[in-house]
């Protein structure tokens, strides 16, 4: 028999979510931000990677902002709340960059939706790269912010960066190394399938009724016309990824952002724990993991704390 689906399947489907909960959902500031759809290359495997890059309405192209890539969920397209957040930034006066990672979304790459953290770390990169090359970018003030599993890809895809001055974690997703829906020697067998001209065998991680599906089955939340499940070989690459471990690396400010009722809570407190410092942590109180994607209240709490925390440790006084 397959190994069990292991803990993310068990702990996102654990929330059972009534049909009648209706969270407030937050209203999106896009009018209050320029939106401009963007193109650059991924420097490591020179695969065109799509984006959208959201500047203060005010913007002025002669003057200096402080910026920030904003990464989101595994396998989300950049529409979703990474857009959130990058556009709320923005109106408080940070040029900010959401991509879609390579093979996902609008981006180049097979196969479609291979979920690869090194992959991710290298796109990660490419994009800080590509705010340098913006003359209204400050480039002594550049940050970045990941979400559930860009929480983990993106401190460790930048572990070794000398350009970003401070880094967020927003409910890290740290135990993607835990899932094993096969046997090793199955998922290389699909794997050999594929690259001999067979179909893509994919993974769906997300259970109808859970508190993940009332966020990614709602097409007015986290429901995405481009989403593609991801290759269940995937986890071959996620079996070798600790982000717990990698941490202890990171000698940059680091602040980890987590829910009080978030499945991902207890690894976000040993990324916190991990992490060398400077450091910084907050518990957003009553708030589950998805909630604090789009949920008016918790959203606008997090970008406050995120805001002080880049005043404090990124931008230059």
């Amino acid at each position: 028999m397959k190994k069990i689906l292991c803990l993310l399947i068990v702990l996102m489907n654990m929330i059972q979510v009534n049909a009648s909960d209706s969270p407030k959902i937050i209203s999106r500031p896009i009018e209050k931000v320029n939106f401009n759809p963007v193109a650059f290359e991924n420097r490591e495997n020179g695969l065109t990677l799509a984006g959208i890059l959201f500047t203060p309405r005010d913007f002025d192209k002669s003057k200096q902002y402080p910026a920030v890539i904003v990464a989101g969920p595994m396998y989300s397209t950049k529409e979703l709340t990474q857009s959130i957040y990058a556009e709320i930034l923005a109106t408080h006066g940070y040029v900010t960059l959401v991509y879609d990672n390579s093979t996902i979304g609008s981006s180049e790459g097979h196969p479609r939706a291979f979920e690869d953290p090194a992959l991710k770390g290298s796109d990660a990169r490419s994009a800080i790269t590509y705010l340098t090359t913006l003359p209204y970018v400050n480039k002594n003030e550049i940050g970045a912010v990941g979400i559930c599993g860009s929480g983990s890809y993106i401190p460790a895809g930048l572990v070794n960066d000398t350009t970003v001055k401070a880094i967020v974690s927003i409910v890290p997703f740290t135990v993607m190394d835990r899932i094993h829906t096969a046997t090793d020697e199955r998922l290389l067998k699909e794997k050999a399938e594929y690259e001999s001209g067979g179909d893509a065998k994919r993974l769906n991680l997300i259970e109808p009724g859970s508190e993940g599906a009332a966020y990614y089955m709602n097409p007015e939340r986290g429901a995405a016309p481009n989403y593609v499940p991801c290759v269940t070989w995937s986890q071959l690459e996620w079996h070798k990824f600790h982000p717990t471990e990698i941490i202890k690396k990171l000698h940059k400010p680091y602040l980890v952002i987590t829910a009080e009722n978030a499945f991902t809570r207890p690894g976000a407190e040993e990324m916190y724990e991990n992490a060398p410092g400077p450091k910084e942590f907050h518990m957003v109180k009553g708030a589950s993991h998805f909630e604090m994607y789009d949920v008016e209240p918790y959203v606008l709490e997090n970008i406050d704390v995120i805001c002080n925390f880049f005043n404090k440790y990124m931008i230059d006084k």
